[in-house]
């Protein structure tokens, strides 16, 4: 089968994924034809990147620019862009689209769609943290790692709600709500040594659904709770065992006497009513009239700390933090 690459490249010596956010060829995924134009194209790159405070992409761009206006007499670096509905930016697939969750590659690969993706490139994000968290979410990554992130067979999980129906036209501000959640669900999480599957959150109105990048910094976030908690789409991972998927216990019985009221668990209080329990998952439902109380002894002490470091506010392109 001839790829869009291989049309590409028959009449190009650089063929590029294109960047529409900043209407430039994207640095980040390309292909090169080895020839003398290309390794002058790179000489001029290397230049740039060397002698000035030039990113990657900007160098690229230039370095074309240049060539062209060089080369009148001389036969021409030919430059190609690939097909922008195949080999998409990462401003296009997850905002521009609209892909907030599952991803259209996803349902491309059931119903082998023609015009389908073949390339999200992974930008208009920072951190590698939130680029792997992105990824994720959207069923998009398999490495499972050492410490067998999606396959293990004795991890144990906990996963609690964030319904719609809970939140209040007198509440100001949603996110701070459900973050407060959050927090309760990790430290329940601690106590019971289980990885919190997280919920899907509101941004600010309730009928608005986003993920967690959308509202906390998580390379600040990951600094304390890597590998304490699992995006939302985690238990429709294809290396996830089916142990794991097939063995959610529903608990929000459990928790049903503390919805009316504010209740303040303890640590012994946590242990007392969800220890006994083996299942591979346990649903806590709703949290919102739920929260732990933390002494200060030195185990809680540690967690309030890592509670204040660890949420840092900001926006789903992680351009630093807000607060």
């Amino acid at each position: 089968m001839i790829t869009n690459v291989q049309v590409a490249m028959r009449y190009a010596d650089v063929a590029a994924l294109y960047d529409d956010f900043s209407y430039s060829m994207n640095a980040g995924f390309l292909v090169i034809r080895p020839s003398s134009q290309t390794r002058q194209l790179y000489m001029i790159i290397r230049h740039l990147t060397n002698s000035k405070r030039v990113n990657d992409q900007s160098a690229l761009n230039k370095a074309v620019t240049i060539m062209k206006r060089r080369q009148k007499k001389k036969r021409e670096l030919r430059v190609k862009v690939l097909d922008t509905e195949r080999f998409i930016n990462g401003a296009v697939y997850f905002e521009k689209h609209g892909n907030k969750f599952l991803n259209i590659s996803y349902s491309c690969r059931l119903t082998h769609k023609s015009n389908c993706p073949l390339v999200v490139h992974n930008n208009w994000i920072a951190s590698k943290e939130a680029k792997i968290y992105r990824f994720r979410e959207h069923l998009l990554w398999l490495y499972d790692g050492e410490n067998q992130y999606y396959s293990s067979e004795t991890r144990k999980y906990l996963t609690y709600a964030n319904p719609a129906s809970a939140l209040t036209s007198s509440a100001r501000n949603v996110t701070e709500i459900e973050l407060s959640d959050l927090k309760t669900a990790l430290v329940i999480g601690r106590f019971l040594n289980r990885a919190v599957i997280l919920p899907k959150f509101h941004c600010m109105i309730s009928h608005v659904q986003c993920i967690l990048n959308t509202v906390i910094h998580i390379k600040t976030f990951d600094s304390i709770f890597s590998g304490s908690y699992r995006e939302s789409s985690f238990l429709q991972h294809p290396k996830v065992p089916n142990s794991v998927k097939q063995g959610v216990k529903n608990c929000r019985h459990v928790l049903h006497a503390y919805q009316h009221s504010k209740a303040h668990l303890s640590g012994g209080d946590i242990l007392r009513l969800f220890s006994e329990f083996r299942d591979k998952v346990l649903d806590l439902g709703n949290l919102r009239q739920v929260k732990v109380h933390l002494d200060d002894t030195s185990v809680d002490f540690e967690i309030i700390t890592q509670l204040k470091k660890a949420f840092r506010r900001s926006c789903d392109r992680q351009w630093g933090c807000f607060s």
